[in-house]
């Protein structure tokens, strides 16, 4: 399992004010360390929002080697973007430690997202999501680049 030096944290986007107004639509779900939550590759329709512990985010890279993506803590959510737009999982989540996270289903999003505040938090918590994506996209160029030899413009 691959582990870059430091993965980088997902930054804490839930406000204790929005907690009030997701908890009617959560379902509470407790993990034990080394828990799976969700699976690369699996169906995955649900957000989740961590209240304790610790996860971590990681991808497949090749053969059996994974590669972590983030960490995951208190205030921090995954999934939103498969209850948007339906598709198999991107990474594999697994419990740290004892967690305690807050599970919405597709039919509970569905009416949060009338919620300005909460679409808000959603809208940054993807935003978020994408610049981490593009700078690790850069990175793996770079690194590409750097094993090849090739300086940028060269072909």
């Amino acid at each position: 399992r691959y582990c870059p030096a430091s993965p980088d944290p997902i930054p804490q986007v839930m406000e204790n004010n929005l907690l009030d107004a997701i908890e009617p639509f959560a379902t509470e779900v407790h993990l034990a360390p080394g828990q799976v939550v969700v699976w690369e590759g699996q169906p995955q329709d649900a957000w989740f929002i961590v209240l304790h512990g610790k996860l971590s985010v990681s991808q497949v890279v090749r053969g059996e080697l994974e590669s972590v993506l983030a960490e995951l803590g208190p205030g921090a959510s995954f999934g939103e973007l498969s209850v948007f737009n339906p598709a198999p999982a991107a990474a594999t989540v697994t419990a740290e430690g004892r967690v305690v996270l807050w599970k919405v289903e597709r039919r509970g999003m569905d009416k949060l997202v009338g919620d300005p505040d909460v679409a808000w938090v959603l809208l940054k918590s993807l935003a978020g999501k994408v610049r981490m994506a593009n700078a690790r996209l850069v990175e793996a160029v770079r690194w590409s680049l750097d094993s090849a030899a090739i300086e940028p413009g060269e072909s």
